[in-house]
Order: C-alpha cells, then sequence, then structure tokens
C-alpha cells in the first residue's frame, strides 16, 4: 500500500467540536513520525446548507472526516455523502448513543453540548468565543440572525475587541465593517432593532488610529484609509444605516472596551426582559 505523504482531518460539529478535537488529536499522537497532516475545525454546524459546503469543500481535499453531530439528520446527511463520495468519516459518540437509546428504550435528546451541563457557564462562554471567532468581521452573514448581539461599525472603531469581550461575557456577538462600497447583508435589516449596536466616535479620532495603524505597519500613513476625507465619508454612510437600522448608538471615543461592553449589555438584558413579558 502506498504512503500517504499528507491528509487533512474535517472537524465538524454542531456545538463546540471539543470532543471530536480531542479523539482526533489523540488519534494522530499515536502516530508521532506522521507530521504531514492538518486538522480543520467547523463548530456550530447546524443547518445542511452549511454542512452540505463543508463536506464538499472536504471532497476536494479527500478529507478525513470526524463529527459529533448529535442531530439525525445532520449525521445520516454526513454519513450518506462521505458513503457516496468514498470519504472516511468517524462519528465517536453517535454509535453510543443509539446503543444506551436500545437498552434503556429512551429517546436521546439530540441537545448538542450536553456533555458540559454541569458548568454552563462555562460551557456558554466558551460557545460565545467560538461564535464571535466564527461571526468575525462579517465572515459569514448566517450569523447575525443567530447571535445575541450585533456590533456595526467602521475599520478600527473596536467592533473585534469588543466582540471577544463579550464572548467573554457568554454572549454571542457578530460584528460587521461598514463602508460606503460595503454590500450591506439584508440580514441586518430582519433582526431586531435592540440587538443591534453601532459605534460611532469624531471623524479625527478614528483618522489618528488607523494613521497609527498604518505607521505601524510601515505604510504611508497619509494613505486615503487614514484620510480625514475618507473616514467622515465612511462616517456618514454608517450613520446612515444607524438610522435605517435604528441601531443603538455607543460613543467609543476616549471610552475603554469595559465602558462600551457594559453599556450594551444592559441595554440587551432590557431587550430580555422585554422578550420575556411579552
Amino acid at each position: 500500500m502506498q504512503e500517504k505523504n499528507h491528509q487533512t482531518f474535517y472537524v465538524i460539529s454542531d456545538s463546540v467540536g471539543e470532543t471530536a478535537i480531542r479523539v482526533t488529536n489523540a488519534a494522530l499522537a499515536q502516530f508521532p513520525t506522521f507530521t504531514d497532516s492538518s486538522v480543520k475545525r467547523f463548530p456550530f454546524i447546524n443547518t445542511l446548507e452549511e454542512l452540505t459546503e463543508i463536506l464538499e469543500d472536504a471532497l476536494k481535499h479527500h478529507a478525513t472526516v470526524v463529527a459529533t453531530l448529535v442531530n439525525e439528520d445532520l449525521h445520516y446527511f454526513t454519513k450518506e455523502f462521505t458513503q457516496k463520495n468514498d470519504l472516511f468519516y468517524f462519528n465517536p459518540i453517535h454509535g453510543l448513543i443509539q446503543h444506551i437509546s436500545t437498552i434503556t428504550h429512551k429517546e436521546p435528546s439530540e441537545q448538542s453540548g450536553s456533555l458540559h451541563n454541569l458548568d454552563d457557564q462555562y460551557f456558554k462562554r466558551i460557545q460565545a468565543i467560538e461564535f464571535a471567532v466564527k461571526y468575525d468581521d462579517g465572515q459569514n452573514r448566517r450569523g447575525f440572525k443567530l447571535a445575541d448581539i450585533v456590533i456595526l461599525g467602521v475599520s478600527r472603531s473596536s467592533k473585534t475587541p469588543l466582540s471577544m469581550y463579550l464572548a467573554n461575557k457568554g454572549y454571542k456577538v457578530a460584528n460587521l465593517p461598514i463602508f460606503p462600497e460595503a454590500n450591506i447583508p439584508q440580514e441586518i435589516f430582519e433582526i431586531p432593532k435592540e440587538k443591534i449596536f453601532g459605534l460611532s466616535a469624531s471623524p479625527k479620532y478614528i483618522s489618528d488610529i488607523r494613521k497609527g495603524r498604518v505607521k505601524f505597519l510601515g505604510l504611508d500613513e497619509n494613505a486615503t484609509y487614514s484620510s480625514l476625507d475618507r473616514v467622515k465619508t465612511e462616517l456618514m454612510f454608517a450613520n446612515e444605516l444607524f438610522d435605517k437600522v435604528d441601531a443603538h448608538i455607543v460613543s467609543v471615543e476616549n471610552q475603554s472596551i469595559e465602558e462600551m461592553a457594559e453599556h450594551i449589555i444592559q441595554e440587551y438584558k432590557k431587550y430580555q426582559l422585554y422578550e420575556t413579558e411579552k
């Protein structure tokens, strides 16, 4: 049998994927001389559309698919896809779940992440961090409707650090960079206004931050990106969008991440209370 030089592992989960990652790494650890491998992680996969995109990409690389998908539909779709396309598929928990169901005559809850129920706050925080990474900087428009909080703002308005701070508090946050050439996803106009927060600052404040950034990168600090005129144009466009979606406005000027986050949390809690009382 010809030795395989490289193998890619696609680790897919409808939760964080911690179990699948541990199983994959534990197996690879048994082959210390096999160093040419890569592991790609795909957490929070809850729709067939997302799953199909990932599996089609896995097929291009003839990857090994390791998944902890407790949802029956997602599991069987993955199983059929991999069998049809001659990919190896391993779900380390599904067989055991089925066995326990058979001997207990009970149906599984199909609730992802149940292993961590003893420490809900820990698991909620880990989920939120993974979510914030996945949906940072408008990478995936699906995240806007799934998020607890959506942050909009121009470049260098602290969207990512604010998102990660809130994620550490257990909130699922998606953010979107705003600039005139941007194609604003339709989802932004379809989510409750109470969940949307627009970051605002004076043009000079943003311009100065950008100049510092381009200088740090060794670029011309007088570049269009950091020019006052460009920043004014972007902020005008952002403010028009904030008005359209009726976003909460949060000033980032001379405020710490903690202060901004606390303001957002308090507003979001009002929304949660309203939803509970409806």
